[in-house]
């Protein structure tokens, strides 16, 4: 196993007051976050050379919301981001999702607007999993093939945010960071792979710096299971590799919740669903909470398919059933994350 290759930990700054730390600790500073676009307008006046980003809270889920649910999330989510968008911003951080479907929504809706580098705030909690249930291993495996470049860990307690660093890094194909308590580095958290830090809520980019030059907590581990896909099913981490085996097709109709249960005790490791027409999207959006396995989603019609994975919350396989357009393939593996057996 090779080890990743790690910069020097570098801290983003979070108000025009950090920036003194670029002329005295070279090198020390990622780049400035701003919360507001007024700030942001004075971070491009005032900063030398440090990239400028802009924060994009993710907005509430509503209630009830009716079908296509996933895809008015992600309307909701471009209407709220436009404001936030500027020519000049470097970065872009995603944070303050409900869940990890909702934060895969908004990270859809970013990339329908943006190419920009995007950063996606993922919280931790007991376990190795997020507060919703989903493990972090599976929420990584998704967000770094559909286009996060780095995930920064948020948790309330520290032994939540080691645990689910220790998870993550042997896995994680993307830049790792941490938002902590300067408190926590003083008292020598075990931070795996981390690459940037986040001041925490009231604390800035100066002291945790200050903190870093005499942390000895980090630790570096090498990546693992290079020789297997992590193929998860938007909520649990699975490993396949290229002959894994699938299940007969399952037809997304009125009946796929029965269906689903009727195959609940086969082996195959995956599950094929067909999708015929508009009406079978509904069945699938209503009954994802029932996948438990990684997904093998076919359609005849590529747009059909298409809105089938902005549905499905995983990573989805591809196993050339139907043959698409070979261009076509290869967008929906950059864009979804789509995996082509």
């Amino acid at each position: 196993m090779e080890p990743i290759p790690l910069c020097t930990r570098q801290v983003l700054a979070t108000s025009r007051e950090d920036y003194v730390l670029q002329e005295q600790a070279a090198g020390a500073l990622a780049g400035g976050l701003a919360t507001s676009m007024h700030t942001f307008e004075q971070i491009l006046q005032e900063n030398d050379g440090v990239p400028a980003g802009v924060t994009l809270p993710c907005p509430a889920v509503p209630e009830d919301m009716e079908y296509p649910a996933t895809e008015r999330y992600i309307t909701l989510c471009k209407k709220a981001f436009r404001p936030r968008m500027h020519d000049k911003a470097a970065f872009y951080y995603l944070r303050g999702a409900e869940d990890f479907r909702a934060l895969r929504a908004a990270v859809l809706a970013f990339t329908d607007m943006s190419g920009r580098t995007l950063i996606a705030e993922l919280p931790a909690g007991e376990e190795g999993c997020m507060p919703d249930g989903t493990d972090c291993l599976a929420a990584v495996g998704v967000l770094q093939r559909i286009g996060v470049s780095t995930v920064i860990f948020t948790a309330d307690q520290p032994d939540w945010l080691e645990e689910a660093l220790e998870r993550v890094a042997p896995y994680a194909r993307l830049s790792i960071g941490a938002s902590v308590p300067t408190r926590w580095l003083r008292e020598g958290i075990r931070l795996t792979n981390v690459e940037l830090l986040l001041p925490a809520a009231h604390e800035n980019a100066r002291r945790v710096w200050e903190a870093l030059q005499e942390y000895t907590g980090g630790r570096t581990v090498g990546r693992d299971h290079d020789d297997y896909i992590l193929a998860p099913d938007g909520r649990n981490a699975h490993f396949i590799d290229a002959v894994t085996g699938i299940s007969d097709e399952i037809e997304c109709d009125h009946r796929l919740e029965e269906r689903l249960l009727e195959v609940e005790d086969e082996e195959a490791a995956a599950l094929k669903l067909v999708l015929y027409e508009e009406d079978d999207l509904y069945n699938l959006e209503n009954d994802l909470y029932m996948l438990s396995r990684p997904v093998c989603l076919c359609a005849e019609d590529p747009e059909l398919l298409e809105k089938a994975l902005r549905i499905y919350v995983g990573l989805a396989l591809y196993d050339g059933t139907w043959e698409q357009d070979p261009a076509v393939v290869k967008y929906f593996c950059e864009k979804y994350g789509m995996i082509w057996l």
